[in-house]
């Protein structure tokens, strides 16, 4: 097997088509743009050949000779697949740009697509990379308006910041410094920071922000000042130093292979950045560390209805919930229970056994008075 570096003409000519049929419309680039920046010296076009046949194609992105390398798109051919032209080509290039800092590539979010099954194409296409040795950086990009999980092969020792730098040089370079600067960023991943005594009002507040009509702030209270004494942890998420997310666990006891998300959620002004699913990301590994086989929430269809789009993509299996002993007027936002596997064992549904909602909504006006009390509000 070779790869052979060619020109845009016959990039055009050859394997064009077969760019079109495999990306779809809103991930190609403009086949104008993509000669533009060939003149530049800027993209190159790769064809993996076997034994004199065509099986799949690379268009790579580079500004500087000894720079990083962008593995902007990559195929091999349907019928290729799964014969293990893909590893080879990715070990060949590896040796072929051997004077680069590196190669990078951007993975469309796990947990962000449109249903299961894309999500489990971009699971899958994150497994080949990490497996080749490339490693996933603490920043995601979001570049217009998608987002991409960025990894990384290679030896140079510089720290992320300035790898983020020289690969934003490459899309300004390619793409354009006016539109990068408008539709582009890149977003750090979050840091989460234990619920204490010391942090306990930034938490109400975005808490409160968040759930203007359940406010945690009772519960709280009472988990740092050591008067709750069943299983119970909250986390505040940072980005860039800003506060901009909780989340929680409790447990019901009865059910004590079981977690319970609690008031999980981020600001407005940060929502549709993939924070919502790394937090999610970062709450599941917390539950196994408590040794915990499934993770369940309840949540609102009528209120709430861009948390049900986000956990019908996240969660195992959705189901209406009632039972008699939960205040009526409950009922009229449609609750749901979510649930989720963090083990080998097939989750069940939860079938209506009682979760007291009601008990979330009696702590809601007290809270709200706390925090006028202790001055928060």
């Amino acid at each position: 097997m070779e790869l052979i570096y060619i020109d845009e003409k016959e990039f055009k000519e050859k394997l064009y088509e077969a760019y079109k049929k495999i990306f779809p419309k809103e991930e190609r680039k403009p086949i104008e743009c993509l000669e533009a920046s060939f003149q530049k010296g800027y993209t190159k076009f790769v064809k993996v050949m076997d034994e004199n046949n065509l099986v799949g194609f690379m268009i790579l992105q580079k500004v500087q000779e000894n720079g990083y390398l962008g593995l902007d798109y990559f195929a091999i051919l349907p019928q290729y697949q799964k014969q293990g032209f893909g590893s080879k080509a990715l070990e060949m290039l590896t040796q072929k740009e051997a004077k680069c800092k590196g190669i990078f590539v951007e993975i469309e979010k796990v947990g962000l697509g449109k249903n299961a099954e894309e999500n489990e194409q971009r699971q899958r296409r994150q497994t080949f990379y990490e497996r080749l040795g490339f490693q996933k950086l603490n920043y995601d990009l979001q570049l217009f308006n998608v987002i991409y999980t960025l990894y990384l092969f290679s030896h140079a020792k510089e720290d992320e910041k300035t790898v983020i730098q020289q690969i934003w040089q490459i899309y300004e370079e390619v793409v354009g410094k006016k539109r990068i600067q408008k539709n582009c960023r890149a977003l750090e991943n979050l840091k989460f920071q234990e619920l204490t005594k010391d942090n306990l009002k930034i938490a109400a507040k975005i808490e409160y922000e968040i759930f203007p009509t359940s406010s945690a702030y009772s519960v709280y209270k009472d988990k740092v000042m050591g008067r709750r004494k069943d299983f119970y942890v909250s986390y505040i998420a940072y980005f860039e130093e800003k506060p901009v997310g909780v989340s929680g666990l409790y447990e019901i006891p009865e059910y004590p292979d079981t977690a319970w998300l609690s008031w999980f959620g981020i600001t407005k002004a940060y929502r549709k950045m993939g924070f919502g699913k790394q937090m999610l990301d970062f709450i599941i590994e917390v539950a196994k560390k408590h040794n915990r086989k499934f993770l369940r929430l309840y949540t609102f269809e009528i209120h709430n209805a861009e948390a049900q789009k986000f956990y019908q993509k996240n969660m195992d299996v959705g189901e209406s919930y009632f039972h008699e002993k939960e205040y009526k007027e409950i009922f009229e936002g449609k609750p749901k229970v979510f649930s989720k596997s963090l083990c080998n064992q097939k989750v069940e549904l939860w079938n209506n056994k009682f979760i007291n909602i009601s008990a979330d909504e009696d702590s809601h006006e007290k809270s709200v008075l706390m925090m006028k009390q202790d001055g928060i509000l």
